[in-house]
């Protein structure tokens, strides 16, 4: 006798919610990778100017990160408007007025 294993959520639904947690997840990261060079201030002298390009390459790569977090959600069923929780949501821009 074989079991059918549950499943609590439709497939489409884990996944937007697991884009939306990234999408939460990427100012975190970038706020750590930041303040990353101010644990080892005091160790040694570090350049302004090379200071000044990791900030920019962090801050770069946080945009760029939640850019392709975004375009995957905008390619999932429902859209970016869609509420994942609510099953028969549909984005905003997909409603009939």
């Amino acid at each position: 006798m074989s079991r059918v294993p549950t499943t609590f959520l439709a497939r489409e639904t884990y996944r937007r919610r697991r884009i939306i947690d990234a999408i939460r997840v990427v100012p975190i990261v970038a706020l750590l990778l930041f303040m990353l060079p101010m644990l080892g201030a005091a160790q040694m002298a570090r350049s302004t100017a090379l200071a000044g390009i990791y900030l920019f390459a962090v801050w770069l790569a946080a945009i760029l990160a939640t850019a392709l977090i975004n375009r995957a959600l905008a390619g999932s069923p429902g859209g970016v408007g869609a509420d994942p929780l609510e099953p028969g949501s549909t984005a905003p821009d997909e409603t009939d007025p």
